[in-house]
């Protein structure tokens, strides 16, 4: 039994001193002194025995600080992957939302409405209007024919006028502001009036020549053109909107019409400027 103590106490000792010398050796490596090569080729052969017991030991610790060191690689690749995947994942929106602009481009290359007047396709440069701002900066300017007072159309129909050029850049006044009136015409009769913006999101609000005990007064769903009477700021049969309601104006003299614009001022990616000028 003592023996057997003493056998244990030996084994204990031996590798106390082998873990001793082992870090005393690396050590002493980091420091890069010749002297330790021959001690570490002596140790070797020492305690090579023991060499594989330690290291089988050691594998997980070994394993595991791998893991620690080697995380930031791990992290990076996962983060890249991870990029790529949300890229590939939002590239159909990117596709629908081109999908979208292009076919509201090519919707405003034919607008029968326009006739012969010259125009120019713009690209729209600034975001969707807030409830203080009713206008939207555009792609060209006066380099391109562009002035102040032409009209903007897209393929709904009328969407504002140009109030500011630049050389390269234009500022759009839309429709839906309450500074902007624009005369209008019933399609298919003689009904005239002004309507005027209300603010973003809501229908225009138009006087009318009519009486309200007239005969034929104008129903829900009856479409709005511009009127293009004599020195008009805008051209004839441009469309506007449809007739939402009717009703007596405060006078109780006439009717006034709230007329849906055709036009979504709120998602505009593309429009044309009609080089188009009043007669004086």
């Amino acid at each position: 039994m003592a023996l057997s103590r003493r056998s244990g106490g030996r084994s204990r000792l031996t590798i106390a001193l082998l873990v001793l010398t082992s870090l005393t050796l690396l050590t002493l490596d980091f420091r890069d002194a010749a002297i330790v090569q021959s001690a570490r080729r002596t140790a070797g052969n020492v305690f090579s025995p023991l060499r594989g017991a330690a290291e089988t030991v050691s594998e997980p610790f070994s394993n595991a600080w791998h893991g620690i060191t080697s995380y930031g690689e791990v992290q990076d690749e996962n983060d890249r992957l991870r990029r790529r995947i949300e890229e590939l994942e939002g590239r159909p929106v990117l596709d629908e939302d081109a999908a979208q602009q292009l076919a509201e481009l090519l919707e405003q290359q034919n607008l029968e409405w326009v006739g012969a007047i010259p125009t120019t396709a713009v690209r729209v440069l600034s975001g969707s209007p807030s409830n203080f701002s009713h206008t939207v900066d555009v792609s060209k300017g006066s380099r391109d024919g562009i002035k102040v007072g032409m009209p903007v159309v897209n393929g709904a129909g009328l969407v504002g006028k140009v109030v500011l050029v630049t050389r390269d850049r234009s500022t759009v006044q839309l429709l839906t502001d309450p500074d902007f009136a624009v005369g209008i015409r019933l399609l298919g009769t003689q009904v005239t009036g002004t309507a005027r913006g209300q603010g973003k999101g809501e229908d225009l609000l138009a006087d009318t020549n009519i009486e309200p005990d007239a005969a034929d007064l104008p129903k829900p769903g009856a479409s709005v053109t511009t009127s293009g009477v004599d020195r008009a700021a805008f051209p004839a049969s441009i469309p506007i909107g449809k007739v939402r309601s009717i009703k007596e104006s405060r006078g109780g003299l006439t009717i006034e019409l709230e007329i849906r614009p055709m036009a979504d001022t709120e998602r505009l990616a593309f429009l044309t400027v009609l080089l188009w000028e009043p007669t004086p």
